[in-house]
């Protein structure tokens, strides 16, 4: 599911912008598994960026970097189950448009071909760091 995972001091919390590969039940069952407020699943079905996991520091239990993630992505432990997270973007692939009020930039839509696996790296460690200082 294409979004963004953002950290902003207290909180982790993972923003879907769309449903990637997943059907609409199985949208609608992680919204109410998650406790979302009404109308999330509608917003990440029809593309707008919607807060679908918000968990506090104290409900992150652990994490890893497998190796053939290639430090490209990691699975957190939030509430006892692992979510996995990818920050390179699949070739053949492209996210919906969304602006991301907190960076001042747009992100996603037609024309972004390119993978940036080098980011995708760097973000990954930074995730690495972030994760290491709050367990």
């Amino acid at each position: 599911m294409p979004g963004v995972l953002h950290w902003d001091g207290q909180q982790v919390q993972f923003v879907a912008c769309g449903p990637g590969k997943f059907t609409e039940s199985e949208v609608r069952n992680m919204a109410d598994k998650w406790g979302c407020p009404e109308g999330t699943a509608e917003g990440i079905l029809k593309e707008t960026a919607s807060p679908l996991i918000t968990v506090f520091a104290h409900e992150i239990s652990g994490y890893k970097m497998p190796w053939y993630y290639l430090k490209g992505g990691i699975q957190i432990v939030l509430r006892g189950r692992t979510y996995k997270f990818s920050f390179i973007r699949p070739q053949n692939t492209v996210e919906p448009t969304y602006y991301l009020e907190d960076q001042y930039r747009w992100a996603g839509g037609a024309g972004q071909e390119d993978v940036d696996v080098l980011g995708g790296k760097a973000a990954g460690q930074q995730w690495k760091a972030l994760l290491d200082s709050i367990l």
